[in-house]
């Protein structure tokens, strides 16, 4: 097949979604099929994932970035890239966030990438013209992605797949007013209507378009991870780093949600340990950790945390790898129980021990207990006995890996494989339909 993927986030830009439709592209590649990426240069976030198809299959595009003005006020986009859009403290906080609430309603419709879509659009169209695709396929968020592809698969007659990390308008999280809300409803089916077919992450959310959509093939391909990025060496490396001391390290990689995403369990756990606790180290990576900062101090146990900058994709895994366990906040919200982190994946990858913190009644902690990957806890003196039991394992030997046999099914080639199925079914579908129309027959999609 000829696949154009169009995703704003793509490597090298450092972003959980980049990291999606980046593996897929390579798997996709791999498979022999031809694959063209349309996405976005000069983003801010850090470029630090690696390319893993040639670089002249992707084309950067310009883009209108809308939301200049803000990245101005929060001292420019290197900041945004390394920080996120953290405001001021203190009364500012406040303010700023009005502020932005209601400048991100007026401007950011659909979302903040707005302003690339006149660009891909014109760029697909020039590649389109030289290189016929079979498909086309768009990852969302952001939404984009999908009026490009609606835009393209309209003009040229080449029929589109969906893809969504995240729902639409009924994205858990959707903040937006009354009008916005009924504005973007009618956007969201008046682009989704034209498509042949829609992905997701989880079955839950794969029900809500089923239901919404119901004449349209839907698909579940979850998250992965890609087994090419645990060399044997990164285990040796973990051997070694544990054989040094008896400190149990627990790894926290990637962005923390203020209000969703909480630690405080475990904290309050350290706290309880006592002296004991001087044995354990919780080291985050990431951005928007302030509220971990705070947290730690309000528990009395800072002296215990370490914080540090976001890092690459590479050093990321081979930090999960040398890690005792590996911490995985779950969002507290029952509005999550169909959504996976991109992280757990990783995690299980890297095969190490799961510490999950927060709700216990998604398909995250399900997979987690499903695959005997970790542990799910919430209560502070049963994950301060579970730490006492790593200890006091930790100063006898290391901390043995997981089985391999608990990720089997879970590598990126194999959600690839599943991906490359269904948009052969969607095309073999679409044939059909064209071999009816030319006999008479209009069949009810």
């Amino acid at each position: 097949m000829r696949i154009l993927l169009i995703s704003y986030f793509f490597p090298p830009y450092n972003t959980i979604g980049a990291v999606r439709t980046g593996k897929m592209a390579k798997y996709l590649a791999k498979m022999g099929n031809e694959v063209y990426v349309l996405s976005a240069k000069n983003q801010p976030l850090q470029p630090s994932l690696s390319l893993e198809i040639p670089h002249d299959q992707v084309a950067y595009t310009n883009w209108m970035d809308v939301n200049k003005p803000v990245q101005f006020l929060l001292g420019g986009r290197a900041k945004i890239a390394d920080r996120g859009y953290i405001p001021p403290k203190g009364i500012l906080r406040k303010t700023f966030k009005f502020f932005g609430h209601s400048y991100k309603t007026l401007v950011n419709f659909p979302d903040g990438q707005v302003g690339w879509v006149p660009y891909a659009i014109k760029e697909g169209a020039r590649k389109i013209r030289e290189w016929q695709p079979d498909i086309i396929y768009a990852s969302a968020m952001p939404y984009s992605s999908l009026l490009i592809a609606k835009k393209l698969s309209t003009k040229f007659n080449i029929p589109w797949v969906a893809e969504f990390r995240d729902l639409w308008v009924d994205y858990q999280y959707y903040h937006y007013g009354f009008l916005r809300k009924k504005l973007e409803a009618w956007l969201e089916r008046s682009t989704l209507i034209t498509a042949s077919g829609y992905i997701t992450v989880s079955e839950p959310l794969a029900e809500t378009l089923r239901k919404k959509y119901n004449s349209k093939p839907t698909k579940v391909i979850m998250n992965g991870f890609d087994l090419e990025d645990y060399p044997e060496e990164n285990k040796r490396d973990q051997e070694t780093i544990s054989s040094q001391d008896h400190v149990l390290r627990i790894l926290y990689t990637g962005m923390v949600y203020e209000g969703k995403e909480d630690p405080s369990p475990l904290f309050k756990a350290l706290h309880l340990l006592g002296d004991n606790g001087d044995h354990v180290r919780v080291v985050f990576y990431g951005r928007y950790l302030d509220t971990v900062r705070e947290l730690a101090k309000r528990y009395h146990v800072e002296h215990l945390i370490e914080i540090n900058s976001p890092v690459s994709y590479t050093e990321s895994i081979q930090l999960q790898c040398n890690a005792d366990v590996l911490l995985l906040l779950l969002w507290n919200d029952p509005m999550e129980k169909g959504i996976y982190s991109g992280k757990l994946f990783e995690y299980i990858g890297a095969r190490r021990p799961i510490l999950a913190i927060g709700s216990e009644d998604n398909v995250a902690a399900d997979l987690v207990r499903e695959r005997n990957v970790g542990v799910v806890q919430n209560d502070e003196m049963r994950i301060a006995e579970l730490l006492l039991e790593w200890i006091k394992q930790k100063q006898i030997a290391p901390i043995p890996d997981k089985p391999i046999e608990a990720a089997m099914g879970l590598s990126r080639e194999v959600q690839a494989e599943q991906l490359q199925q269904f948009l052969r079914s969607v095309l073999q579908m679409k044939a059909s339909v064209k071999q009816l129309a030319q006999h008479g027959v209009v069949p009810n999609e």
